[in-house]
């Protein structure tokens, strides 16, 4: 019983260290990962030195009791042997006298330990038509293992009903004194065991008595060692690592004034010092970039003013000139129609080249006019809620005559209900045309442009898509910039103004333009998003 508790606490220990273990896993702060370290090592050690401590006590208690047994298990013997060479002896009962041999002076000894002596004693012999000699299951145990010649004598220590009994079996052996009783020998020289039983239970509650005081004096003991230790580490490692790292964060915060004093020991004082020559270093650095940084912040706003009035005579520079150029185009375009009347048939040829290079220049000088406004925020918006699908087919069919010429066939989806949207009709109509007429441009004869409307959540989505060459990887990302113009590009596509035009255009109605991601040589794909009303 003993021995299973002390098996049980031993598990208990392990058990309790391996969660500690986990919980100190999960522990974030120094301090505590120490602390509870240093529990977990004095707790395994407790608890090893409780076992070994209680160990060392009962195999010594367990001798004694050993010892004893073996007295008078020894006496016990020595004493039949003497009345066997007396030839048994002689006590008065009444008036007369009985012979006693050894086996009736055993009998009445054991029944009066029984209840004189602090021991019992017993006569064991298998097969015995005495039932006070019929051996139990230890002493049947111990008479086969000596009869076997494994063993000279055996001992437990047994516990039942709070308890605790030690028991010792010796060998009976027919020895040359009994013959005098026994005129014919045995065939087997272990007739059975001498059976004597002790009671231990004083022993084993002083031994419990003294495992209590110890665990009391060792807990006592290890909290005080552990509240010099917590002292010893809270002083001399966590108060300077606490030191440093808020001296580290008002570092990090931009306070290079900060200092630390770390007088603990010797060597967090070096550890300070070194600490606080770099927050020097870091202040004179940090000095320096400053005065760099001011410096390149000064020379970025004076290029940056420089650039603003560049941009501003370049913006005005395209104003001006499209303002000044429109009135000799508007009066080109009234010479031209005075002699396209006045003209014969001759010169009607030279008239039309004429006509379509003037509405050519007069629509240059408009995306350049468009795209001046945009930069400066002037381009006017007339927004009204209209049906988008019915720009859509007005744009569609005002570029109708520039797909028949190229045999261009144009497949047109819009929904059956309403699409209706706050945008400025002109400019949505021109932003449609105007990639329209390049997805007709880039086509091959005899292809189809898609034009699609669709609504996509709280917008209506318009997707222009052709069978063209593509648009090179390289050139997407730079497709809505002004005046460019694609690297594979052999057709005359004007200034590179329309799609930077048509951007502008569509994120002043909050909408979003983009160009769909495809493999070169499968087609290109623009789309425009516009809110919904």
């Amino acid at each position: 019983m003993w021995q299973q508790a002390a098996n049980e606490a031993v598990y208990c220990s392990q058990s309790t260290s391996f969660l500690i273990f986990l919980f100190i896993e999960m522990v974030t702060r120094l301090g505590q990962k120490i602390l509870l370290w240093i529990i977990l090592i004095f707790g395994i050690f407790g608890c090893v030195f409780l076992f070994w401590q209680g160990s060392q006590y009962r195999n010594s208690g367990v001798s004694q009791l050993l010892q004893q047994a073996r007295g008078i298990y020894h006496y016990l013997v020595l004493t039949r042997q003497l009345i066997s060479s007396w030839h048994g002896i002689y006590v008065k009962e009444g008036n007369k006298f009985v012979r006693k041999t050894p086996a009736a002076f055993t009998g009445e000894l054991a029944e009066f330990s029984g209840t004189k002596a602090p021991f019992t004693l017993k006569i064991a012999v298998p097969d015995s038509v005495n039932p006070e000699h019929i051996p139990d299951e230890f002493e049947r145990d111990a008479i086969d293992k000596m009869k076997a010649g494994k063993v000279k004598e055996v001992w437990k220590v047994e516990y039942d009903k709070d308890v605790y009994r030690f028991r010792y079996a010796g060998p009976l052996i027919f020895e040359n004194e009994c013959q005098s009783c026994h005129s014919k020998a045995p065939k087997m020289r272990v007739l059975g065991c001498i059976s004597i039983g002790l009671n231990a239970s004083n022993f084993f509650t002083v031994l419990e008595n003294n495992l209590l005081h110890y665990v009391v004096y060792m807990t006592v003991g290890i909290l005080i060692i552990l509240t010099l230790l917590w002292f010893m580490l809270r002083n001399y490692v966590l108060r300077p690592l606490l030191n440093l790292s808020s001296a580290a964060e008002q570092v990090r915060k931009g306070n290079f004034k900060v200092r630390v004093s770390l007088d603990q020991s010797l060597e967090w004082e070096n550890v300070g010092e070194n600490f606080n020559n770099m927050v020097e270093a870091l202040a004179k650095r940090h000095d320096a970039l400053k005065e760099e940084a001011d410096s390149a912040i000064e020379q970025l706003k004076v290029a940056y003013e420089e650039l603003k009035k560049t941009e501003k005579y370049k913006s005005d520079f395209f104003t001006n000139i499209t303002h000044d150029l429109k009135t000799p185009i508007t009066a080109i375009k009234g010479a031209v129609a005075i002699l396209e009347r006045k003209s014969d048939d001759e010169l009607g040829q030279y008239i039309d080249i004429l006509e379509r290079n003037v509405e050519k220049l007069s629509s240059m000088v408009q995306d350049l006019l468009d795209c001046s406004r945009l930069e400066s925020g002037e381009l006017a918006l007339h927004k009204e809620e209209s049906d988008l699908a019915e720009v859509l087919e007005d744009a569609i069919l005002m570029a109708m005559p520039l797909a028949w010429r190229k045999k261009i066939k144009l497949d047109y989806h819009v929904p059956d209900e309403p699409c209706m949207a706050n945008i400025d009709k002109k400019r949505m109509e021109q932003v449609i045309i105007n990639l329209i007429s390049n997805a007709i441009k880039f086509s091959p004869e005899n292809e189809v442009v898609e034009i699609r409307l669709v609504r996509k959540n709280q917008s209506w989505k318009v997707m222009i898509e052709d069978n063209g060459p593509g648009i090179p990887r390289e050139d997407r990302s730079k497709i809505f910039n002004k005046f460019f113009q694609r690297s594979d590009s052999s057709t005359d596509t004007g200034m590179g103004l329309g799609l930077a035009i048509a951007k502008g255009i569509i994120e002043a109605h909050g909408g979003i333009i983009g160009i769909c991601d495809r493999e070169k040589g499968r087609g290109s794909c623009f789309y425009f998003l516009i809110p919904c009303t």
